[in-house]
C-alpha cells in the first residue's frame, strides 16, 4: 500500500515509457504523488500503481495543445508542481515554454545556455576541447559544398550523426532517415550517398570518427549538479548490450566503478555551467587507450533506476532539490547491479535462436546476476502484464519478418556460393 505524503509539491512525468514508468515508481516509493502524462493509449507504464495517468497532447506532434493542458492541470492541482522530462522533445518543450508554465511547474531541465551546448553535437565538441576532454575528431557539415570541402580530412569508416537528435525525429524525418540514429559509413561514395538522403529531414550533420573497440567499452556518468554546477551525487556504469550494436539504445547495462570519465564528466558540465540531472556517455578508445565523449543526455534516460538499485536515486534527489523538500542521504553501496530492457533482450535471444549464429550463450551470460528490469517490478506487476499479450504479438509478428527476411536471404545465393556450400 502506498501512503501519500501531504504537503509537499506533486510530480509530473511526461511519457511513460521505460524513463517515465521508472521516474514514477521512483518517486511513487517515496510516497510522492505523480502524475503520469502519456499521449499513447495501451503503453506499459500507463498500468504502473505509482502514478495516476492522464491522457494528454504529445510535446513534439502538439506542443501548443500541451502547454494549454499542462496550465488547465496546474490550475487543478493548485501548487506548483516539479516536471519531469523524458525526451529530448520534452526538454525542448519545457524550455520554450519556461515562462509561461513558471506560475505551475518546476521544470527539472538545466538552464537555457547549458541545455543548448548539450543538445547540439557540435557545441558539445567544442565545449569539450574547450576544457581539455578528449572527444573523436568531428566535422560540421552545412551543405554538400560542406562535405566536399571537408571530405580529404575524413577518416573512414566514420558515422554521420544529426546536429540535434530531434531534428531526425520531427514529422517525416524519422522514415527520411531509415529510423537509425546515426549511420556508419565506410567509403567517401557511401558518405555522399547517405548525405543525400538524410539532407532531406536536415541537411545539418555531424561527422564524426568512429571509436575503436565495440559496445562494451561504453561508459556512462550518471550525475546530479547542484545550483552551483558541483556534483552532489553520481554513479557510472557500462554497456553490456546495445541494440541495435554500434549505434543503438543500451538493453544492458550494469554499475562499474569510472572514476576516469567520471572526472571528465564534471569538469564538462561544470564549464557549461550545467545543473540538474546528466548522463554523459564516453567510450574507451582501444586504440588511443583513452575515453573519448560521445555525448550529454540533460535529462532522465531509461537506465536512471539503477541509481535507486545501488543507493544513489538521482531522481528523488532531483524532485526533493526542486521541490525544497530535504534531500535524501545518498550512499552509493558499490554493489553490481543491471538494469535489463527484457523485451528488447527477448527479441534478441529469439532472434539468435533462429539464426544460429551462437550468441544465445553470451546474451545468457550478460543477464546473470542481480538485476532490475525496465518494466517488470514484483512491487508494481500490471505494466508488465498488460506490456505481454501486446508484446507477444509484435514479438510473432518481428519473428514472422524474420524468418521470411531469412528465407529469402538463404534463396538469393549466387549459384557460386551454392556450389561452394554443397561443395
Amino acid at each position: 500500500m502506498i501512503v501519500r505524503r501531504t504537503g509537499i509539491p506533486a510530480a509530473i512525468v511526461m511519457n511513460m515509457y521505460y524513463t517515465g514508468l521508472g521516474i514514477a515508481r521512483s518517486l511513487g516509493e517515496h510516497g510522492i504523488q505523480v502524475i503520469g502524462l502519456s499521449a499513447h493509449r495501451g503503453v506499459y507504464g500507463n498500468f504502473t500503481r505509482f502514478a495516476d495517468v492522464r491522457f494528454s497532447p504529445d510535446s513534439r506532434e502538439s506542443p501548443e495543445q500541451l502547454l494549454r493542458f499542462l496550465l488547465e492541470l496546474g490550475d487543478e492541482i493548485g501548487e506548483k508542481s516539479v516536471i519531469f522530462p523524458t525526451r529530448d522533445d520534452d526538454v525542448l518543450f519545457l524550455d520554450r515554454f519556461r515562462d509561461d508554465l513558471h506560475s505551475c511547474f518546476i521544470p527539472a531541465v538545466p538552464l537555457g545556455h547549458a541545455l543548448a551546448a548539450c543538445l547540439d553535437k557540435w557545441e558539445t565538441y567544442r565545449a569539450a576541447k574547450r576544457t581539455g576532454v578528449a572527444v573523436p575528431a568531428t566535422w560540421k557539415v552545412e551543405s554538400y559544398e560542406d562535405l566536399m570541402r571537408v571530405s580529404g580530412e575524413i577518416v573512414f569508416p566514420c558515422v554521420l550523426k544529426p546536429l540535434s537528435a530531434h531534428l531526425w525525429r520531427k514529422a517525416d524525418n524519422w522514415d527520411r532517415v531509415g529510423a537509425r540514429k546515426a549511420i556508419a559509413v565506410s567509403s567517401l561514395d557511401e558518405l555522399e550517398r547517405e548525405y543525400l538522403a538524410v539532407a532531406a529531414a536536415d541537411p545539418r550533420v555531424l561527422v564524426q570518427e568512429i571509436v575503436g573497440g565495440g559496445d562494451e567499452h561504453l561508459s556512462v556518468v550518471a550525475c546530479y549538479m547542484d545550483r552551483s554546477s558541483k556534483p552532489t551525487a553520481s554513479f557510472s556504469a557500462r554497456k553490456l548490450l546495445q541494440a541495435p550494436e554500434g549505434f543503438g539504445t543500451g538493453c544492458i547495462v550494469e554499475t562499474a566503478e569510472r572514476p576516469e570519465p567520471s572526472a571528465m564528466a564534471f569538469r564538462l558540465l561544470e564549464h557549461l555551467g550545467f545543473t540538474g540531472i546528466a548522463e554523459v556517455e564516453f567510450k574507451w578508445d582501444t586504440l588511443s587507450r583513452h575515453y573519448k565523449l560521445i555525448e550529454i543526455n540533460p535529462r532522465p534516460w531509461d537506465q536512471h533506476r539503477l541509481g535507486a538499485a545501488c543507493g544513489v536515486d538521482l531522481i528523488h534527489l532531483a524532485y526533493c532539490d526542486l521541490a525544497g523538500v530535504p534531500k535524501p542521504e545518498m550512499l552509493n553501496r558499490n554493489a553490481p547491479c543491471k538494469w535489463i530492457a527484457e523485451d528488447v533482450l527477448f527479441l534478441a535471444m529469439l532472434r539468435s535462436l533462429w539464426k544460429r549464429d551462437g550468441k544465445l550463450g553470451a546474451l545468457r551470460r550478460m543477464a546473470r546476476g542481480r538485476k532490475i528490469y525496465a518494466i517488470w517490478s514484483w512491487a508494481d506487476p500490471l505494466p508488465s502484464i498488460a506490456w505481454l499479450p501486446r508484446r507477444c504479438f509484435g514479438i510473432t509478428v518481428d519473428t514472422v519478418r524474420l524468418m521470411l527476411s531469412t528465407i529469402t536471404h538463404r534463396g538469393s545465393r549466387t549459384p557460386s556460393v551454392q556450389q561452394k556450400v554443397v561443395s
